[in-house]
């Protein structure tokens, strides 16, 4: 039997070539009930500095029946997807989720909107490496009902000099699936 060793020649004959963490789209598709600035969400694919491909990890318990516990899982389970944005002179794209956020609570009630009026998609693609266009992916999914969680807090600073203002962005989500 002979034991094969990795080797630099090995892992080039197997795989092409790496995938490249910078080539990516985002594509929120907005509610349209909220009224929110449509011009300002056909941009976000631009400024989406980094986005991360959702989590999905298995809920179980254990199963104490003849022998060891076995843990057997019962349920798939969903964290939140972070992204961040380029923020321009204007702010629109923080107000644009700021907007996106009080619709979902009535800031003059307290109640919450209807879930179908406030959530949507959101597309997040890993395009080829080689690619020429937004339609060459290699893979992409779909965090389906999605809505803003988290804006978070963007930094100003005297000692920041001319640096580009960022805007992280927290989204809870149904479900995620896989397109390609």
């Amino acid at each position: 039997m002979s034991i094969t060793q990795f080797s630099p020649d090995t892992l080039r004959s197997n795989i092409t070539d790496f995938a490249k963490g910078g080539r990516y789209n985002v594509e929120i598709i907005t509610p349209t009930v909220i009224g929110l600035d449509l011009g300002v969400a056909s941009q976000l694919r631009y400024t989406c500095e980094s986005a991360s491909l959702p989590t999905r990890s298995l809920a179980s318990q254990p199963q104490d029946i003849h022998g060891p516990p076995r843990e057997i899982p019962y349920r798939a389970t969903f964290t939140e997807a972070a992204m961040s944005f380029y923020l321009d002179d204007e702010m629109r794209t923080k107000d644009f989720f700021d907007s996106w956020q009080e619709y979902i609570i009535n800031e003059n009630t307290g109640s919450p909107r209807y879930w179908n009026d406030y959530t949507s998609d959101i597309n997040i693609t890993r395009i080829r490496n080689n690619a020429e266009s937004f339609a060459d992916a290699s893979y992409r999914v779909t965090l389906q009902e999605a809505y803003p969680a988290v804006v978070g807090e963007v930094a100003l600073t005297h000692s920041g000099g001319n640096e580009v203002l960022r805007l992280p962005v927290t989204f809870k989500f149904k479900k995620w699936i896989s397109i390609l």
